[in-house]
């Protein structure tokens, strides 16, 4: 699978997938201080807009395959987005958003992240995206709880990196027990999460509105398989209960190697998420 990491927050968490083998990762900015390998420079620009009109195409020949862009809208660079999204459409992409804390952000950023995020959102819905996947930093802070300022992008990120990782690895695996519903056509806005096996408390990535669909992932050990003779009834009753007259909830179970039990989850919207917030 290739990963596609646009501006400097999208390079960096692009940069976390290099440590799993199955990922290609490529690096799409102005500057490359990181000296990665498969970087394709962009040049500089004076705005937002002119990231887009002055887009030349970049060489991307060698990106075969499942392709994953990751970015945050704030950055002037995220005016490129239409148009390298318009390179790799044949490849049915998704798109890794990432959203900062906007209450630091000044007015244009926080405009500029709002128009990149409503057309973002406007091509998952038409269908030219795969699943556009939204992280939300605030929301992964309070997951992390005390997190140190030194270390604070590194944990963020790898928050990120090995949800995303690990959504996929169940995604392209056969599960042994599944409820698991499809997704409507226009539901491709989505929103990961957690759940503590523990207590079955859910924690989510991004508070999506409206969600149609929720998926959830349970990756369990086989002591846990082996031992926990009710596993089955609690599970079909904690997704039953996230069930609604419009959203429906389904499960699949995975048998791993792991010694900790492990609950991802992944909500889906068709509705146009923030479009209101003024």
């Amino acid at each position: 699978m290739n990963i596609i990491g646009v501006g400097g927050a999208g390079c960096s968490l692009a940069a976390m997938f290099q440590e799993y083998p199955q990922y290609t990762a490529y690096f799409v900015d102005t500057e490359n201080p990181g000296n990665h390998k498969n970087f394709l420079k962009v040049e500089n620009q004076k705005s937002h807009e002119d990231y887009e009109e002055n887009y030349r195409k970049l060489n991307l020949k060698k990106i075969k395959g499942e392709a994953t862009v990751i970015l945050s809208g704030t950055g002037e660079i995220s005016g490129i987005i239409l148009k390298l999204l318009e390179q790799i459409k044949h490849l049915n992409p998704k798109v890794l958003y990432i959203k900062p804390d906007l209450s630091t952000c000044d007015k244009l950023t926080k405009q500029r992240e709002r128009v990149v995020f409503g057309v973002l959102q406007e091509y998952a819905r038409s269908n030219l995206l795969s699943g556009l996947f939204v992280f939300s930093n605030p929301l992964i802070e309070d997951v992390l709880e005390n997190i140190s300022l030194t270390s604070y992008w590194k944990d963020v990120n790898n928050v990120v990196c090995t949800t995303y990782n690990m959504l996929t690895v169940f995604e392209n695996t056969e599960p042994l027990l599944n409820s698991l519903s499809q997704q409507t056509t226009t539901s491709k806005i989505i929103a990961p999460g957690v759940v503590s096996f523990k207590d079955f408390s859910e924690k989510m990535f991004y508070e999506l509105e409206r969600p149609r669909l929720k998926k959830y992932f349970f990756g369990i050990s086989e002591k846990t398989l082996n031992e926990k003779k009710n596993l089955l009834q609690d599970i079909r009753s904690y997704v039953k209960n996230k069930t609604s007259e419009n959203c429906t909830a389904c499960f699949a179970i995975y048998a791993t190697s792991y010694e900790d039990d492990y609950v991802y989850t992944l909500h889906y919207a068709s509705m146009s998420q923030e479009q209101n917030i003024t």
